[in-house]
């Protein structure tokens, strides 16, 4: 003879097998975990009010990354506050072209920060822009 069905016990296997499917759909579905980025920290001496975690990093209109953190940096000698920005840039979303094998091949050996650092010499510059007007919220926007 075999026992009866325990009602119970299937229901609460259902429920953690839709938890689980959640959790995974949450995880995987959002892409984070297989997105290749590159930390950046940027340096603001004024308020950064508006400016919060998740806030995105543009240049010319298209995003490259998002804040990831906001630290105040204190520096004890100068009695100066400053304030560290740390944002991450998604790799795929800067594309280099026109390389010949020799740039490649310093540019590989060298790493990642090669191409942000030459920018940086031509002038690239990090500040503060408006994202809303109506929320107050804002961005920071790259440009030379």
């Amino acid at each position: 003879m075999s026992k009866p069905v325990n009602k119970t016990m299937i229901g609460l296997f259902m429920v953690g097998a839709i938890a689980l499917i959640v959790v995974a759909i949450g995880v995987l579905g959002s892409g984070k975990l297989f997105k290749e980025t590159i930390p950046y920290v940027m340096v603001f001496e004024g308020s950064v009010k508006g400016l919060n975690v998740g806030s995105p990093v543009v240049f010319r209109g298209v995003k490259l990354g998002s804040v990831s953190s906001i630290h105040m940096h204190f520096d004890y000698a100068t009695k100066a506050m400053t304030i560290l920005v740390y944002a991450e840039f998604e790799q795929r979303q800067i594309e280099t072209a026109n390389l010949d094998e020799a740039t490649a091949e310093r540019l590989k050996e060298a790493g990642r920060y090669v191409i942000i650092r030459e920018l940086i010499g031509r002038g690239l510059r990090a500040q503060l822009e408006m994202q809303s007007i109506v929320t107050g919220q804002l961005q920071i926007a790259l440009d030379f």
